[in-house]
């Protein structure tokens, strides 16, 4: 069964991802700096490095009871802003420091803008441990937001979920809840560390994430999820769910998870091969950080 909202719904989706057209691209920075000798020689900034702010905003987004979703925000100002080239945004590719700077700057943003919380600029400083001042952190945000135009305004790919999720209002809460869990763990775990999923919409990886529980999670039957896909598909008529870009980002999530999948395709038949423990309980561990900043948010 279809909701009765079903046209609201459509029409608030439709918007979401016009609005997502519009923002420019994100690319994968790190190419522009690949064959920099200077940057090599010093340490080089990589994938690491941004896997390394990811899991710490993470860690302070958790210790602060934040909304997981605004990490997510975070990383889309910081890799527009680094694919921007505009402003001290190819400093911030050449200087860990910077490029530090440049990540928890983008994240006192997204709280400052989407949180009902403000994470004052005191306490940020503090939980770096004064590594920077004030005005390292004021300039920065102003760097960032004009190098962006100020369109900060941003969806994630959850908002996309939980619109799609309520298309399906037969669907019991456990599984609904089920689904937004799994989502989420995939999205944090995987998709926000990982800049290949950085120039797709949110929309697209939310759609994936969908997918994918909808093949791993065990208390739906394989004819039950493919009834929820159906279903799905056929209300959303006017744009593909199963599309190119859909598909890859599936490929890349489910080599993340399983190695095992990498060559499964078509919706979301990955059932058997995926295992629900892998993706609700994975956490990444590793460095925190690719400088000195302090490794927790304790008394923040």
């Amino acid at each position: 069964m279809i909701s009765s909202n079903r046209p609201d719904i459509i029409d608030c989706i439709t918007a979401m991802r016009v609005r997502d057209e519009t923002i420019p691209k994100c690319i994968n920075y790190f190419n522009l700096t690949a064959n920099n000798n200077a940057t090599r020689e010093e340490g080089g900034i990589d994938e690491t490095c941004r896997t390394a702010m990811v899991t710490w905003i993470t860690q302070v987004q958790k210790t602060l009871s934040l909304n997981p979703e605004t990490v997510w925000i975070a990383m889309s100002f910081f890799d527009r802003y680094l694919s921007s080239s505009r402003g001290e945004s190819q400093k911030a590719l050449g200087s860990k420091r910077e490029f530090q700077l440049a990540a928890i700057t983008s994240y006192y943003t997204a709280v400052k803008i989407y949180e009902p919380v403000m994470l004052g600029i005191d306490t940020l400083m503090e939980i770096c441990h004064d590594t920077y001042s004030k005005y390292d952190i004021v300039s920065m945000e102003h760097d960032i937001l004009s190098a962006l135009d100020w369109r900060v305004a941003c969806h994630t790919p959850m908002g996309f979920v939980r619109h799609l999720l309520e298309l399906l209002p037969k669907l019991s809460s456990h599984d609904s809840n089920t689904i937004i869990q799994v989502c989420q763990n995939l999205i944090d775990e995987y998709a926000i560390k990982d800049i290949y999923f950085s120039p797709f919409a949110p929309s697209v990886v939310g759609i994936s994430c969908l997918a994918i529980s909808l093949a791993i999670i065990d208390t739906l039957s394989l004819s039950k999820a493919e009834g929820i896909w159906y279903q799905l598909s056929e209300s959303c008529e006017d744009f593909e769910l199963s599309s190119k870009e859909v598909m890859s980002v599936q490929q890349r999530l489910l080599s993340r998870v399983t190695p095992t999948t990498r060559n499964k395709s078509n919706s979301f038949k990955f059932r058997g091969t995926v295992s629900k423990s892998a993706v609700v309980n994975n956490v990444d561990g590793g460095s925190l950080s690719p400088i000195c900043v302090t490794q927790t948010a304790r008394q923040a």
